[in-house]
Parts: structure tokens; sequence; C-alpha cells
């Protein structure tokens, strides 16, 4: 500390005027190595999902919200041949609000919507594929979409884009272009255009019908031509503007 007696013009501390100096010296710090700023930082373990998918799997008394799917196993109403072995199928799915509010748009406005049924312990899902909303319940709580088939592909996409659920909407749009050929191709085409919400699906199928259309069975040709006949007229003309932009 400063005696008092030194605080004097002789001693540099005062001015003529009276006003006191004082010299300040600020030391900054070199920056760490290794990266610049700003920084994230987070706890997050790459085995939350994996600690998420043990909680639906054994939700025991966590739960809070029981969902109910009943519809049919087989895709019959995306517009997919449900086959003579469709038959009404019911199952129910112990999950957490919380999960479903935070990953899904669609439950997410369900539950904060003040509806009689948003914050039901029960909640009744009718027309709905049990299996494809298993899926895509495990695909909420951190799993893949381990599809086993083109038409449980297409019962995931159509739930999916029910729910809301964009990112597994793109990825079954990708996955279903992706893997199209000349032998599903008949099939992709009446279950895209089975799904109200998939146009874009279904004008990306219509445009990949030049480079397979050659290969189409021509019994294949002649379902779509009975099943949608616009949309056999439709492939024609991407044909032909496909040949056009090649000369």
């Amino acid at each position: 500390m400063l005696p008092l007696q030194d605080l004097n013009k002789e001693s540099g501390y005062l001015r003529e005027d009276g006003a006191m100096v004082v010299r300040v010296e600020i030391s900054v710090p070199a920056p760490l190595p290794g990266g610049s700023y700003p920084v994230k930082l987070s706890t997050a373990t790459p085995g939350l999902s994996t600690d998420l998918l043990s909680l639906l799997d054994n939700p025991g008394t966590t739960s809070d919200l029981t969902i109910t799917a009943t519809g049919s196993e087989l895709p019959g109403a995306t517009g997919c041949d449900a086959g003579a072995d469709a038959r009404p199928q019911s199952r129910s799915f112990a999950v957490h609000r919380a999960i479903l509010a935070a990953r899904c748009p669609y439950f997410r406005t369900l539950f904060e919507s003040g509806l009689a049924d948003s914050g039901a312990r029960e909640l009744n899902l009718p027309d709905t594929d049990p299996d494809a909303l298993r899926l895509l319940v495990r695909f909420m709580y951190g799993d893949g979409l381990a599809v086993t088939s083109r038409e449980q592909a297409y019962s995931c996409l159509s739930l999916a884009d029910r729910l809301l659920l964009t990112q597994a909407v793109e990825l079954l749009r990708e996955h279903l272009l992706s893997s199209v050929s000349a032998a599903t191709f008949a099939a992709d085409l009446l279950c895209a255009a089975g799904l109200a919400g998939e146009q874009t699906l279904l004008r990306s199928l219509v445009a990949r019908f030049a480079d397979l259309g050659d290969d189409v069975p021509e019994a294949d040709l002649k379902r779509v031509e009975a099943e949608r006949p616009q949309l056999l007229l439709e492939l024609l003309l991407s044909c032909r503007a496909a040949k056009r932009a090649r000369t």
C-alpha cells in the first residue's frame, strides 16, 4: 500500500492539476493449444441410445403411456397389395411421453393440445400397422430402421409421414429409390401412388422409368395400366422427355 505522505507531485503520483496518476499492467495468458473458441462441451455418451432402448424394452414402472396400434400387419392401406393373408392386428407399447414429445412432432403436438386424450395414460391409434409402429418407436428411442421387406418399408414410410417423422421419411425414401429395380418397379410405383403425402417419391420413380423401362416385365406394366391408367401415361411422357433431353 502507498503511504499517504508519498502521495505528492515529487513522487510522480500527482500531476500539476492534482490528478492522481495510476499505472496498471495487465497480463493476457496465451491461448491453450489444440483448438479455437467457442467450444461445446457435452457429457453425452455413445451409449445413450443403448440406454434408451433398454428403457423401452424393460420400462418397469417408468412408462407413463401405453399406445395400442390396431390395423393390418401388411400394408394394404398404403396402396401395396395386402394379399389374402392380411388380417387385423393389435399390439400395445409401453412408452415414455417425454421421449416421444422430444422426438416426434405428432406426439408433442398431441400432448400439448389440451384435447381429451392429450393427458391420457392409454392412447389408441386405429388404422396403424403395429409392426411399422414398433420399428418407428424404436427409431424414436435411438435405434436404426431395420426393415425386412419393401412392403414393410412402405408401411413405415406411410406411418412416418403421418407422425411427421421427417428424418425417418427421408431415410426410407432414399432406401426405396436407391434399391428400386426393374423387377420391383411396378410394385414400387403402385405403393408410392397409394401414399397421399409421397408425391416426391412418386415423381422420382416415374423419372427412373426412362432407365428401367426396357427391363420392366410386360405383365407388370399391364398391372399398372389396369390399376392406375394415368400413371402409365406419365411413364410414357417421362420416357419421351428423357429421349429428347439426350438428343
